[in-house]
This record gives structure tokens, C-alpha cells and sequence, in this order.
């Protein structure tokens, strides 16, 4: 299976190693599907290993949708071992109070699964933590799902059935039938939410973790901090600005200048760095509109005027004119040629 740019975007193996207990569970022939989403499950269960969060994400799909089970990703989250997560999940478990917890999740979330957006704002009155991937990760609600209950399931036992005033929106689309996500998550819950958002009572954030060992979890709290943020782009500044590009096609597509700004050098030094790859911006635009348009046509049943509009063109007539460059075919005969093979 061929790289993408999404593939730039890692996980903690060790999560796929509780969904696939939990696929084999169920009675499903867990690996060939793993490899078929090109997942390795030989490195499931290696020590600080880490794997394609959009194959995680596929791969989740792929049982939710053989299974026919929708809550498929919340569910899996009984099947975690502890340290599935490593000193992550450790730190959580022994956070002293609830603001503690909270600051360690804020703070550590993004070294496990790299997301795009993560964020804690405490205030006086609530504390808000949202987070939300990388645009390029087009299917996550099954992920989403299990990511929430990973927290929940420690945050339920610093709250009990306080854990119901703990406000949740969720970006996922709403399920056929909520009650697991309640039963799990909390009774004050909304789908479809533009970012994930857990908001909580600000008389919460003193609450005692009656099974916490402070000791351990300063250990945890090191361990974490030991581990650098990693980013996807500080190796290459090719790959670092296509993914900016590919990211922001249907926001604001960006150019030579406000690309060479971002990165903190004059627009001739980028350019003289294109020109020494044998690229250019506009050529790099192209390759992510190509690269994009494949995955939306083939991966969503977005219509092609959407999937024009989140690639950047400004007519569906100018996506046309582009997939015939790349593919020799309009768009609709190119989803409907390889729709199978997808």
C-alpha cells in the first residue's frame, strides 16, 4: 500500500493491540484485515513503537463496518491492558487530583496520538480541553469514540456519578443509538460538534484521586516529559509544506510568500530549496490536489462539487479539468472505475 501524507501522522502501536484483542473477541480474523488497512500486527504489542494514525483510523472503520457494530471503537476500550499506553496511561490512573489529571492529559495527549489541535484552558468558572486531527485523517469517528472513553473511564473514577456535570462534544457523527456513549461517556453529550470539547465544573478540579500514588505518578509525569513532541515536518521542509498545503486547500491554499514567512526564511531561499528538489509551489499544490482528490473520490461519498470546493477550485468545472490531466478521466468515471478496487 502506497505512502500518503496523511501516513506522516503517527499513534502509539500499543492501541492497536486492545482493538484487535477486542476484534478477535468478537469472533473476526483480526490480522488480515490490519494488513489489508497496511498494518503490521507483528508491531502491535513492541515497546514505544509507533504506526500511521490514518491506518489505526481505517483499520477501526474496517471492523466497526465488518462487525456492523457502530460503537465498534467504544467498546474496544474494555479490551486495554493497562500500559497498553505506556506512562501515559499510568499517569492518568495516578493523577492526585483532577487538575493534575488534566494538566498531564493536556499536556502528553498529542506525544501519543498526534493531533492537530489540542488544548487546556482553565478558567474560573470551567476548564475547557479540545482537540481535534489533522483534516487529512478522513475517517475518525471510530477513533474518536475510543479516544474519549480512554479518558473518561479514568476521569469516571476521580468523579463517580459527578462525571454526568462533565460536558462532551464529540465531532463524530451521531450514532443510531447513544446509550453506550452515555452509559460510558457522560449523559451530557452532543455529536457533530466542529472540534471535540470536554468542559468541566471548575469545583471539580480539586478533586482528591482516592487510589492515586503521588510517587508513581511524578515518575510517569518524568518519563513523559522525557519524551520529545514530535513533529511531523521537522525533517523535511518539503514535507513540512506539503502538509501545510494539503491540510488548508479549502481554507486559504498557501503561496511562495506566506509559506517562506511560516517557516522563517525570505521567499528567494525557499525558492532556491524548490528549485534544488526539482519542485515548485505550484507543483506541489497540484501533487496535493491529486493526492487529495483520489482519497475524497474514492474513501467519501462527498459529491464532486463538495470534494472540488475542499480541494481549492473555485468551479467545479476547474476540478474537471484537472482530474482529466491526472487520471485521463472525469471524476465521476474515475470513482466509478475504481470504487471496487478502493
Amino acid at each position: 500500500m502506497f505512502t500518503t501524507l496523511a501516513d506522516q501522522f503517527e499513534v502509539t502501536a500499543g492501541l492497536a493491540s486492545g482493538i484487535s484483542l477486542y476484534g478477535t473477541s468478537q469472533g473476526l480474523d483480526v490480522d488480515p484485515i490490519a494488513r489489508a488497512c497496511g498494518l503490521d500486527p507483528d508491531r502491535f504489542s513492541l515497546i514505544n513503537e509507533r504506526i500511521s494514525l490514518n491506518r489505526l483510523c481505517r483499520y477501526l472503520e474496517a471492523l466497526a463496518l465488518i462487525s456492523g457494530d457502530d460503537v465498534f471503537g467504544l467498546k474496544s476500550i474494555a479490551s486495554f491492558q493497562k500500559g497498553s499506553s505506556g506512562p501515559f496511561g499510568y499517569g492518568l490512573m495516578n493523577a492526585p487530583t483532577v487538575r493534575d489529571f488534566l494538566m498531564f492529559f493536556g499536556r502528553n495527549m498529542q506525544k501519543v496520538s498526534e493531533t492537530r489541535i489540542c488544548t487546556l484552558e482553565i478558567g474560573a468558572r470551567s476548564a475547557h480541553f479540545e482537540w481535534t486531527y489533522s483534516p487529512l485523517i478522513l475517517h475518525r469517528g471510530q477513533y474518536v469514540d475510543m479516544g474519549a472513553a480512554q479518558g473518561f473511564i479514568h476521569l469516571r473514577a476521580l468523579l463517580g456519578d459527578d462525571i454526568n456535570k462533565v460536558r462532551l462534544e464529540l465531532e463524530r457523527s451521531k450514532p443510531v443509538n447513544t446509550s453506550l456513549h452515555k452509559q460510558l461517556l457522560t449523559q451530557n453529550l452532543t455529536f457533530n460538534a466542529p472540534i471535540n470539547t470536554m468542559i468541566l465544573p471548575a469545583e471539580f478540579l480539586d478533586r482528591v484521586n482516592p487510589n492515586a500514588d503521588p510517587q508513581l505518578f511524578a515518575m510517569m509525569s518524568q518519563q513523559m516529559d522525557e519524551i520529545p513532541l514530535r513533529h511531523t515536518d521537522a525533517s523535511d521542509p518539503l514535507v513540512a509544506i506539503r502538509l501545510h498545503v494539503a491540510e488548508n486547500l479549502s481554507f486559504n491554499t498557501p503561496t511562495l510568500a506566506s509559506e517562506a514567512q511560516r517557516l522563517g526564511m525570505s521567499p528567494r531561499t525557499l525558492q532556491r530549496r524548490l528549485n534544488d528538489a526539482g519542485t515548485s509551489m505550484q507543483a506541489i499544490i497540484d501533487e496535493c490536489r491529486r493526492e487529495m482528490a483520489k482519497r475524497l473520490l474514492l474513501e467519501t461519498s462527498h459529491t464532486l462539487s463538495s470534494i472540488g470546493y475542499k480541494l481549492g477550485f473555485s468551479a467545479p468545472a476547474a476540478f474537471t479539468r484537472s482530474a482529466i490531466r491526472w487520471f485521463d478521466m472525469t471524476p465521476s468515471q474515475y470513482r466509478q472505475d475504481h470504487a471496487k478496487s478502493a
